[in-house]
Parts: structure tokens; sequence; C-alpha cells
């Protein structure tokens, strides 16, 4: 155990190095990453169970955000929105979203043979932003945006195995499948225009999905994983999401007859956007008419707990999860997460 939880540690401290520059809310292609992370973590090797060869699973999950944070404080709306008559700074802005509804409808297939497995992933976004504004004719409308996100193909391999634990190895690549020209009706100018970093479906660049996962059996089932993105490159807008790095822990609750209860927490830990999509700015001393057009303003550190349950029936398998974070720190201003709500169908052949 001492050996295991001082490899993770030095696992952590690598990983966190190498993200040194966070900040604020993410995008829709990066809120689908969560539901890829289930799939990178694939159980090629379970005691006492035997194999499934194909496993087909739908997973829908539903994010809010609602109010702003900047570090560790809220902020009130009321001190972001600028109005005519105040003065305007780099701290305040003319349109203001109040709340981000983000929901992924994601559909895998998956192989596996002899420790080695493969999935494949397509996932449907759909996304919807309220916003208040001080500018005619906008004082309060929505933007909408949905369709094909990043496609996404993993493979993984049971780098060790006992009849009490697994270590795992999951690799893989990300498609820019999902569009980053989505547009829309703004204030920014008559018509539709390019929509901000937050409602567009894809990340627009290849990404390395990677997971480094350890699981135990026994009386007491437990596991952790280390999961990244890792971005190539910039997309055709001259911008790339930031890298992306998660820590997470669950604990199987045994003795229950009707299924089975899990609690989990999960660290966080995501850069900024770099580059820019010049599209999203206007002219003047202030180019940025929103914080969620400003690239800087997006990432973070975060701090999850979630509680779940498992159930079979029939040889179908289903979860429900809950979570919500503990702890962020946002540099901001920006919308901060409320909770998330994840299902989860999953069919083994």
């Amino acid at each position: 155990m001492r050996q295991f939880l001082g490899c993770m540690g030095a696992l952590m401290a690598a990983g966190f190095s190498l993200s040194a520059t966070v900040s604020a809310q993410g995008t829709p292609a990066e809120f689908a990453e969560l539901s890829l992370q289930d799939l990178l973590h694939i159980p090629l090797y379970e005691s006492g169970v035997a194999a499934e060869r194909w496993t087909f699973s739908y997973h829908y999950s539903r994010l809010t955000l609602d109010g702003y944070q900047d570090g560790d404080s809220k902020i009130a709306k009321s001190e972001l929105l600028w109005r005519p008559g105040q003065t305007r700074s780099q701290d305040n802005y003319p349109v203001l979203p109040t709340e981000i509804t983000q929901q992924v409808h994601l559909l895998a297939a998956a192989y596996q043979s002899d420790g080695w497995g493969l999935t494949l992933s397509l996932p449907y976004i759909k996304q919807s932003t309220d916003h208040i504004s001080s500018i005619p004719g906008y004082d309060k409308f929505t933007i909408h945006s949905e369709g094909l996100g990043d496609v996404s193909v993993v493979g993984s391999y049971s780098l060790s195995q006992t009849l009490l634990s697994n270590w795992t190895l999951t690799a893989g690549l990300s498609f820019p499948t999902g569009s980053i020209d989505e547009k829309g009706d703004t204030p920014r100018a008559p018509g539709n225009q390019q929509l901000p970093y937050t409602m567009q479906l894809g990340s627009g660049t290849y990404d390395l999905p990677l997971s480094l996962r350890y699981q135990s059996w026994g009386q007491h089932q437990w596991s952790l994983a280390l999961s990244a993105k890792l971005r190539t490159g910039k997309n055709d807008r001259g911008y790339r999401l930031g890298n992306y790095w998660r820590l997470s822990g669950q604990y199987d609750i045994q003795g229950f007859d009707w299924g089975q209860p899990y609690i989990g927490a999960a660290y966080e830990d995501r850069q900024a956007i770099h580059g820019q999509d010049d599209d999203l700015t206007v002219a003047g001393a202030y180019p940025y008419p929103a914080s969620i057009t400003n690239p800087d303003l997006f990432g973070g550190r975060q701090l999850d707990l979630k509680v779940g349950m498992r159930w079979s029936v029939a040889g179908h398998r289903f979860t429900s999860e809950l979570g919500a974070p503990l702890y962020q720190h946002l540099n901001g201003p920006q919308p901060r997460e409320q909770w998330q709500l994840r299902l989860k169908y999953e069919l083994g052949i």
C-alpha cells in the first residue's frame, strides 16, 4: 500500500507541475471529456468475473453553472454587469451570462480480450446559455448550440494483475469532429456571429486522452486513477483548449443485495485557453464584451465529491451519480459550477 500511494503521489506531482496556468469555466468539449473518463477505466480484469468481449453503453451527463467566482471568492452579478453611466473597466462587462447548462449524450462500443481493450465513443452535445445585457434589444437573451462532439478511440492494456488488484494503462486519440464554427445572434453585431468558446462543440485539434488506474478488490473495493487530456497544436481559429489533469478515487460500499452504492472524489486542474479567436473581440480599449470571450478566463482547480449507485437487471447494468464541487479556485470573474448529474446504461456480450 505504501509503495502504491508513493507512486500515485509522484504521478500527481508530475501532472500538476505541467499545468501551471489555470483559470475559469470550461467548454462543452471539455465537459464531454468527463464522460470519456469512464471509458478510460475499462474493467479489463475483475476478480471472479468472466470477461465480456463486447460492451455497449450510453452515458448521459448534465452540468449546471450559475453565479460567479474569482479565486476563492464569490462575486455578485450586479458587480460584473456594466451599465450606461458607469465607468467601463476590464472587471465589468456589457454582456453577462447568468446560467449555463451543458448536456452530453455519449454512445460507446468497447471490445476486450486477453488484457487489452479498444473503445470507440461518439458524443452528442447540447448547450444553452442565458444572458443579461445593457445593450438595447438584448436585455435578456439565450443562445443555443448542439451537434456531434469530438469522436475518440482509446486502447487499454492491463499492466499487472492479481486476484486482488489490477493496473491499467489507457491511451488514445480524439479527433476534431466537433464544430468550432457555431454561430448565433448576440449583441456584438447585427445578425449571426461566431459564438463564444463556451458554445463550441469540439476542440478543433487532435488530442491525446491518457489514464493510469489502480483497482483493488476483496473485502474493500476501491480505485485510484490519474487521467489527462493533452492538446496538439492550434485549431483553424487560432487557439487550443488547455491541457487537463484529473486525480480521482472511488470506494465501493459492500453488503447490499439490491445494488452497489459508492462514494468518490476528484481533483481537477485545467489550463487556460492558449491563443485567441479574434472574431469574439470588439474594437476599443476593452476587447472582451463578456467574460466568456476572454481566453484567459478558462480552466481552474476544483475538488468534487460524488455519490452513486450501480445495479443490474437481467444482464443490463445501470449507474446513477450526482456530484458537486467541494472547492473551486478560479481565475475570474467566471461562472461557477453548481452540480453534475450522470446516468449510464451498459450491456455486455
